[in-house]
């Protein structure tokens, strides 16, 4: 059942949000990919990232992280949907709101790393305009191999 687009909010994250992206994120991947207290709480306070995500009757459903790069390129860090509420036009929501933002600071492309078995998120992605640009040997704790997807603004 789609979402009603008034009733699903993106909002900023704020502090008192980073134990409940901490369960999302653990959920969406596996352990190897997951991130750690550490990297997410980097990422999160990073001072070049954007970080925001999706409430749906007051529930935390997702959460995306771009970081704006050197060189006119912004980077996707993470996006984490809950695998309930995927395949509703969540992460295309969180996705839209940070391609306006790196527009808006100046970005002209996107890249992103996805992992080459994940023929979902590869599609998903390919239908937002990214293109595979590089295979990434290795790219996941040595365990699996990851294409970088890119995006021109």
């Amino acid at each position: 059942m789609p979402l009603v687009p008034d009733q699903l909010l993106i909002r900023d994250v704020k502090p008192n949000d980073f134990e409940k992206l901490y369960d999302i994120d653990r959920i969406c991947f596996p352990d190897y990919m997951a991130y750690s207290r550490a990297e997410l709480r980097f990422y999160l306070r990073h001072p070049f990232s954007i970080s925001r995500l999706a409430e749906f009757a007051r529930n935390v459903i997702g959460f995306a992280i771009g970081r704006i790069e050197p060189g006119a390129c912004a980077h996707i860090i993470t996006l984490d949907v809950v695998p309930g509420e995927r395949r509703r036009k969540v992460g295309s929501a969180l996705m839209e709101v940070l391609h306006a933002e790196f527009r808006r600071l100046g970005a002209a492309r996107v890249m992103l790393e996805v992992d080459t078995g994940n023929e979902t998120a590869q599609s998903f992605y390919l239908g937002l305009g990214y293109e595979r640009r590089e295979l990434l040997r290795g790219y996941y704790d040595a365990r699996s191999d990851a294409y970088r997807m890119m995006l021109i603004l």
